[in-house]
């Protein structure tokens, strides 16, 4: 197999910042007074830019069955990337970033018996930098993130190097056919980037290069399928942590007096959890009516911020769904579908914020724990819906 691709978009961006007014009940009323250039080393816009982005990708892949139970697949891809910044007001966001790389793959099966194979791979990797990646990469220029860019140093490409290995099978049984696999991997990246709070002003940060991390661990998981009964497991422990010592900016409360922390190899990424499990099962009643549920547990990680590992970690978590389905017609179908059935609080996602500077902040009651900042996950609901299907041809 041979081939090529070719990718184009074109995006356009502006912001700008007006003083405005925040009133008991925290609605922002605007001024009208629009603030220009800030200055040194800051800017809060305006700011308009107009990005072009070029993917091209040239591939090809083979597998020579070696024996009758050995094959071994093997190939590469040419990536060619270019990336271009207009500014539209001025010239300080201009640039034109061209990131090359070829990435081979080659990977073998083995089938040690006709229900049982045995695999394993190597492939390579990369990732360009986003527009706003390279807009905001200055330590001593930081910006509003995803709001105001200035004029940064260029980024690395993201360089990844994935290692894996394992077995699956699968076996016909009187209730149906059981599928399964197991499987390790190492995945290896250079150059990675990371999303770094401003030490000095709160609110703004910017994009780093921060050496290599590493994200390894195992994968298993389980099905058995019939006519009318589907079940489905699946596991997944996945350690991902630095390689390299790094200096780096954040909200943390342990950071030191410059508001810097100190990451040390091994340091756990944050917003990584190790934990994972997803269960489900599906029954059909009837050729048309179907009910099923499925649950995800998710386990503990680290606030993002907390790169040095040291504060308290947000709180693993398990949420239980339901769902139904009656397919009236080829063209009609009613569902049900009740999330998070046992109504459980929790929250996927955390990170950190100076509340000394604010110091209203104290009164913050939504979403707000001391210096902590939570996402909070879906409370119990009910969805209800009429869906049609308009392929006929399905």
């Amino acid at each position: 197999m041979v081939g090529a691709s070719f990718d184009s978009s074109v995006s356009r961006f502006a912001a700008s910042a007006e003083l405005g007014t925040i009133g008991p009940d925290f609605v922002v009323s605007g001024s009208g007074i629009f603030l220009g250039q800030s200055g040194d080393p800051v800017s809060i816009g305006p700011v308009a830019l107009r990005t072009t982005n070029q993917y091209t990708g040239l591939y090809a892949l083979d597998t020579f069955d070696v024996t009758n139970a050995f094959s071994i697949t093997a190939g590469g891809r040419f990536n060619a990337a270019r990336i271009k910044l207009e500014d539209q007001i001025g010239s300080a966001l201009n640039g034109n970033e061209a990131f090359n790389r070829f990435n081979p793959i080659i990977g073998g099966t083995y089938k040690i018996t006709p229900g049982l194979t045995a695999y394993a791979g190597y492939s390579e990797a990369n990732r360009a930098p986003t527009p706003l990646e390279l807009g905001c990469a200055d330590p001593a220029h930081p910006c509003i993130v995803a709001a105001f860019l200035v004029s940064d140093p260029p980024l690395k490409q993201v360089i990844s190097r994935t290692v894996e290995a394992g077995l699956r099978g699968t076996k016909d049984l009187n209730i149906g056919t059981l599928g399964w696999k197991l499987g390790a991997f190492r995945a290896t990246n250079t150059d990675d980037i990371l999303a770094i709070p401003s030490p000095v002003l709160q609110g703004f940060g910017y994009f780093q290069n921060v050496g290599s991390t590493r994200r390894q661990g195992i994968e298993a998981e389980i099905t058995l399928k019939s006519n009318t009964l589907q079940l489905y497991a699946s596991y997944a422990l996945v350690d991902a942590r630095f390689l390299d010592t790094l200096l780096v900016g954040s909200n943390s409360p342990f950071a030191d007096g410059d508001g810097n922390v100190q990451i040390l190899p091994g340091n756990r990424i944050p917003a990584i959890p190790r934990n994972r499990v997803k269960a489900g099962i599906d029954f059909s009643v009837t050729d048309a009516f179907k009910v099923g549920g499925d649950a995800l547990f998710v386990g503990s990680q680290y606030f993002v911020g907390d790169e040095s590992n040291q504060a308290q970690r947000l709180a693993s978590y398990a949420v239980f769904n339901l769902h139904a389905s009656y397919q009236i017609n080829k063209t009609f179908q009613i569902y049900a579908r009740a999330d998070n059935i046992f109504d459980n609080r929790y929250a996927t996602y955390g990170t950190f914020f100076d509340n000394r500077r604010y110091p209203q902040s104290r009164q913050w009651r939504s979403g707000f724990h001391g210096s902590t900042f939570r996402q909070p996950g879906t409370a119990a609901r009910l969805l209800r819906g009429l869906a049609g299907n308009l392929l006929k041809s399905t």
